[in-house]
């Protein structure tokens, strides 16, 4: 068959069912169509909501659901999305995901797309490609430095011979010689069945995707091949790359309320979809706004504000701004009239931080926030920790942070000293290089690149091998 008249390369995305998982492979599949390959989404009926606006933008993709089990596994009718699940029944629901590789393995029989891109949460996938003889390429939600960390603790275990979960420790051979602690490790480390898994099916993928771009992180990209010796694709940010142009709406009664303000006088304060907080922490966070004597914009979770100290709202009106439910984050982020950010250093909120060039004050809850924490303030200095003392990643051992500890990290953040001057220069610089990253022949452009040859590769030797 002439290359002219070979059908579209087509490659299915599966994103794991939570909005922070969802959203970088859905503009990472956005990218991949734009080049021309054919993107197909597999997702449930209760997320297929999540993916029409990615699909009224790109003609080239294609939405496909499956059932979620969630009778089979006492999970409430339509709790599809880790997003709305109660905290009780989170195995439930991972077990759950588990069982969607019969449906999945269907679909494929069904659509014999050239290759699946699946989150690294679905570790089934690796086998599951290879009984459909396409590679399976894995997507990662967070940036290398954690990737690197994991790997090499698992490779180390420097961690094992301690047994005070507060006592530091280095790993061997790291980049950076940056110490963390037992408490500090990710969930995930607690389980080694699933951890060994998770290993073995990253070094028998085809590659990894990472939402990241090589300025952000060189050390860790060349790092990352000496332990897991995989393809590695940075292709971030993508939520700034390509044609990735917004919907027109109606300007946000916060982004006006910011319009009044002067250029980098106010914090925002955000912590993503997935994090919690006891209220006895929500007031302390807001007495130590409150009495930081700045501006800020706090997107609260809930409508409900039962825990606000009486008369709170009315003590602050002018300078502070409670945004309920949902926040434009991004165009928060990018307003003029931000210069500094709180957040749980989530992987999607510091990319948003890095390409909006504003430093954070990290306030890490789970996962691999703490190590992210940790990259954020010690190798690239872009931030400043919001508590000194002691963290964990286990809510039962949380330490509730005083208002005074907010209040002192927002000054300091606001403030004009040498070391928050340099880092505002140092994220600043790094907004540009990311942009450079992702606009035609940067280093994130060539990756994309890279990928779709990378399989077309794979496609046309299975093709040879069966003729």
């Amino acid at each position: 068959m002439d290359s002219s008249e070979a059908p579209l390369l087509h490659i299915v995305f599966f994103p794991f069912l939570a909005r922070s998982h969802m959203i970088p492979m859905l503009e990472t599949a956005r990218l991949v169509a734009e080049r021309g390959a054919k993107a197909s989404i597999v997702t449930t009926p209760a997320n297929a909501h999540l993916i029409q606006p990615l699909l009224r933008r790109s003609p080239s993709t294609f939405l496909h659901l499956i059932p979620f089990p969630t009778a089979a596994f006492d999970l409430p009718d339509g709790c599809e999305n880790l997003t709305v699940l109660p905290i009780p029944l989170a195995a439930n629901f991972f077990n759950a995901t588990f069982s969607l590789r019969d449906p999945l393995s269907h679909l494929i029989s069904s659509l014999r797309p050239d290759a699946i891109v699946s989150d690294a949460l679905f570790p089934w996938t690796t086998e599951l490609a290879k009984d459909h003889g396409i590679p399976r390429i894995i997507f990662q939600v967070t940036g290398l430095f954690p990737l690197c960390a994991a790997n090499d603790l698992d490779l180390h275990r420097p961690y094992e011979s301690i047994s005070d979960p507060s006592q530091p420790f280095s790993i061997p051979g790291f980049p950076h010689s940056v110490h963390f602690t037992r408490s500090q490790l990710p969930e995930v480390f607690s389980a080694p069945l699933m951890l060994g898994w998770l290993r073995e099916a990253e070094l028998s993928s085809h590659g990894v995707i990472v939402n990241s771009f090589y300025a952000l992180e060189p050390d860790y990209a060349e790092h990352y091949l000496k332990i897991a010796p995989r393809d590695v694709f940075l292709v971030g940010p993508v939520a700034i790359a390509g044609e990735a142009e917004k919907e027109k709406k109606k300007k946000e009664p916060c982004l006006e309320w910011l319009d009044e303000k002067e250029d980098g006088s106010v914090v925002y304060v955000g912590f993503g979809t997935l994090c919690r907080f006891t209220e006895e922490q929500l007031r302390e966070l807001a007495l130590g706004l409150e009495s930081s004597g700045m501006g800020f914009v706090w997107a609260v979770a809930s409508a409900q504000v039962d825990w606000l100290p009486e008369g709170y709202e009315k003590s602050v009106e002018g300078r502070g701004l409670l945004v309920r439910g949902w926040a434009p984050q991004t165009d928060i982020l990018n307003h003029s009239a931000v210069g500094g950010f709180i957040c749980h250093c989530g992987w999607n909120s510091i990319m948003e931080a890095v390409t909006a060039g504003v430093p954070v004050i990290t306030w890490p809850l789970h996962s691999e926030q703490f190590v992210l924490e940790k990259m954020l303030v010690e190798v690239a200095k872009l931030g400043i920790p919001a508590w000194e003392g002691f963290k964990s990643v286990l809510d039962e051992e949380k330490v509730v942070v005083p208002a005074a500890s907010v209040a002192a990290a927002v000054k300091r953040l606001m403030g004009g000293g040498e070391d928050v001057v340099a880092m505002r220069k140092r994220i600043l610089e790094l907004a540009d290089l990311a942009r450079v990253a992702v606009a035609e022949g940067g280093t994130s452009y060539l990756d994309i690149s890279r990928l779709i040859d990378g399989i077309t590769a794979c496609r046309n030797e299975a093709c040879s091998i069966k003729r």
